[in-house]
């Protein structure tokens, strides 16, 4: 484990101020650093007059809370003064410290961003306040700059989010997406219907373990909670002294089940059904009808007065059709409003939210399945299915958010290591969050100027606690807030440097349980010279140290066994346990016909490294295609007998992924061998037996479903095939 320390960090500081580095994150515009350090007693003496009272008291509770300094009043001869700034850049702030510090502000926001940046720059020794002496000018570059906090799955007292807020305000996150209902909790009180947290706050069992394990297990321990309408209120209020709009998510129609279990006559059945405890999709959700249409207006003018903020999330995603395919309301909807179909439906449940919406001041967001069935006119579309359905919304002339799920979604893996936490899969580390941007390079000017900026997703399927939670936010927090606030960023190598010198010692100071993923040297394979691969020890990205190999393996005749590789206790690289399979294909060439996605194009050793993915999935493990079929060629160094192929796919419906169904298998010299996978629903090996060739080349072409089923997560789309390894015998 590295430990830090802040006698440490101060000689770091004096090195490396003297080299004119910012410890400022996110990265601010304009920083230039003078000759000396601003010190003072242990308290910042301020001049107030140019604060409103509220700004005041903001300023001096974070500075409190952060750092540990004292604030106080002193108009006559102050260490900080404010002015305030006129036709400048929206948020726009300056810092000038010379033998006193000259906050300069445009607005009550960019006044709080100004001191956060001054917390940021100060250190603390022998009972003084040092501040290098410098000039900083900084703005933001998008206006939406968020995270998504689901408390549904997992619910999170008051005092917990109020410090999930806290270490939000000290990168300058002005957005929390605060997502209060799903299937598995309803997490607001609505008086005029108490049993939505009587009965819909509660539920009897939880899944244990991955939901891809079999077979599954459940905690029957009663869980749940949620916020009264005064608690709402207090964190909404503490979130406006820290600058942050909460924007609420209640969820339709779709993941309805927790709402449904306290008024199942809202749902198109009339089946009385528990909370869900399975994390998922499911069947059941509000039905089209009038009835639960006013039902949920009547929920909304209950929340709208509670969120000051413009937007409302109405969610809108993975909502199946298959409830009002059968239910005669729904299909009386469609008639008598000259629908074409059930996706037009959702379209016309939407449109109906955002006139209500619309009525009442606020507007309609919604994830990017609103734009099935047609958009409805006001609404702004939060796109996370990667970048796509904004830009479609865009062309609209539609307002987006982008959360694009290969950049932005913090519940997927971070580190390759075996100490990672059971996470829902995907891989998503630090350098990858540090490198998005929300507007895609192919995107028309026009296009770009519908994008109010991005926010990362927290899902807590898997994230049951405020350490696990803040495990998953933090470091990648800091990247992504570098990513919406920066115009131009630091080299990846110079934002690790500064996270490390200046914003871990911070983050242990607060006790948060920070990842240090990106810090860990890990094990990868690579081609060997002669074939076969080699296992390198190889240092993270962002330090200067060449790679070392550990071992190498090549291809055998023998019987394939398993090689374990031992790794030296205190070696500092993240713990896996690395076996590899020995088979002829070990280091082969591989030629696509069909790439994979660049979300999952981890190399294509991947698939002759020997390696088995685990399960759950990691999305670093695993070749990922966006593709009904894949066709590929395994290229061997020389001609080889071939006796056994075995294809290892992934089957995780739960996350879009289906096993390969069928397959067709071709020699360079011999032709043809077809073969039908039978079972596919579960089995995820595909076993070619006796095949008796010797060849060079073998074309490989593994035929998917060519749409999820229906009452399944995505049913309707192209499903993904994962392959990991590919045997041959």
């Amino acid at each position: 484990m590295i430990k830090f320390s802040f006698a440490l960090t101060f000689g770091l500081f004096a090195l490396f101020t003297t080299a004119q580095v910012c410890p400022i994150l996110p990265t601010p515009a304009v920083y230039k650093q003078g000759n000396g350090m601003f010190v003072c007693s242990g308290q910042l003496l301020i001049d107030p007059s140019e604060l409103t009272p509220n700004l005041k008291t903001a300023l001096t509770d974070y500075a409190l809370w952060a750092n540990s300094i004292r604030v106080s009043p002193f108009v006559q001869n102050p260490m900080v003064q404010f002015k305030k700034l006129t036709n400048v850049k929206k948020d726009s702030y300056s810092i000038n410290i010379a033998d006193r510090i000259t906050i300069s502000y445009s607005s009550e926001a960019s006044c709080f961003y100004a001191w956060v940046s001054l917390l940021q720059l100060s250190t603390q020794q022998d009972g003084q306040l040092q501040f290098p002496k410098c000039f900083v000018k900084d703005y933001p570059t998008f206006q939406w700059r968020g995270l998504h906090l689901d408390v549904s799955r997992h619910f999170f007292t008051v005092n917990e989010v109020k410090r999930f807020i806290d270490l939000m305000a000290y990168y300058k996150f002005n957005t929390l997406h605060w997502h209060l209902t799903d299937d598995q909790g309803w997490r607001i009180e609505i008086k005029k219907y108490p049993l939505l947290t009587a009965l819909g706050a509660w539920r009897d069992s939880t899944v244990e373990n991955h939901y891809s394990t079999q077979p599954r297990t459940y905690n029957k321990t009663r869980y749940g909670g949620f916020y009264t309408q005064e608690e709402i209120k207090e964190v909404v209020h503490y979130a406006s002294e820290r600058f942050i709009d909460v924007v609420p998510e209640i969820e339709m129609p779709g993941h309805a089940r927790a709402a449904l279990a306290a008024y199942p006559q809202y749902s198109c059945t009339g089946q009385t059904q528990g909370v869900e405890g399975l994390w998922g999709v499911f069947d059941d959700i509000f039905c089209a009808k009038e009835e639960s249409i006013l039902f949920l207006q009547d929920v909304l003018k209950e929340v709208l007065p509670l969120f000051p903020c413009d937007y409302l999330h109405v969610g809108g995603d993975e909502a199946p059709k298959t409830r009002w395919k059968a239910c005669p309301n729904c299909q009386a909807v469609i008639k008598a409003n000259g629908l074409h179909d059930e996706h037009e439906l959702q379209s016309y449940f939407i449109g109906r939210m955002d006139a209500f919406l619309t009525q009442n001041g606020k507007k309609l967001i919604g994830w990017d399945e609103i734009l099935e069935g047609g958009l409805s006119p006001n609404a702004t579309v939060m796109s996370w299915r990667g970048y796509d359905g904004g830009k479609a919304a865009a062309a609209q002339g539609h307002y987006v958010v982008m959360c694009p799920g290969s950049h932005c979604y913090f519940d997927h893996y971070q580190g390759r290591g075996a100490d990672e936490p059971i996470a829902i899969g995907g891989f998503t580390p630090l350098d990858r969050v540090y490198e998005f941007n929300p507007i895609p390079s192919d995107m028309d000017i026009a296009s770009a100027a519908y994008i109010l900026g991005a926010q990362g997703n927290l899902w807590t399927e898997y994230i049951r606690d405020m350490a696990q939670l803040e495990y998953m936010t933090y470091p990648r927090a800091i990247a992504l807030s570098t990513a919406l606030w920066s115009e131009t960023k630091l080299p990846y190598e110079q934002f690790l440097s500064t996270l490390r010198m200046f914003h871990f010692p911070f983050l242990s100071s607060q006790k948060v349980n920070f990842s240090r993923a990106a810090l860990k040297p890990e094990l990868k394979t690579s081609r060997g010279k002669n074939g076969g691969i080699e296992i390198q020890k190889v240092p993270p990205k962002g330090l200067d140290e060449q790679p070392e190999v550990l071992n190498i393996i090549s291809p055998t005749k023998k019987k394939t066994k398993v090689i374990g590789l031992k790794i030296e206790q205190g070696s500092g690289i993240a713990p896996k346990q690395l076996e590899v399979i020995q088979h002829k294909a070990l280091g082969a060439q591989i030629v696509y016909q069909t790439p994979p996605s660049p979300k999952y194009d981890n190399g294509s050793l991947t698939i002759v490294d020997g390696q088995l993915g685990a399960r759950p999935w990691k999305g670093h493990e695993w070749l990922g295609f966006s593709a009904d079929s894949v066709s590929f060629e395994i290229i061997f160094e020389k001609p080889v007998k071939i006796k056994e192929i075995r294809i290892h796919t992934l089957h995780d419906p739960n996350s879009w992924i289906w096993a390969a169904q069928t397959y067709n298998i071709s020699f360079s010299k011999i032709g043809l061998a077809n073969g039908i996978a039978d079972g596919y629903s579960t089995d995820e090996t595909l076993v070619i037996e006796n095949i008796k060739e010797k060849t060079q080349t073998v074309h490989v072409v593994l035929y998917g479903l060519g749409h999820i089923p229906t009452g399944n997560p995505g049913a309707g789309n192209v499903p993904w095939l994962f392959i990991d390894e590919i045997e041959v015998r």
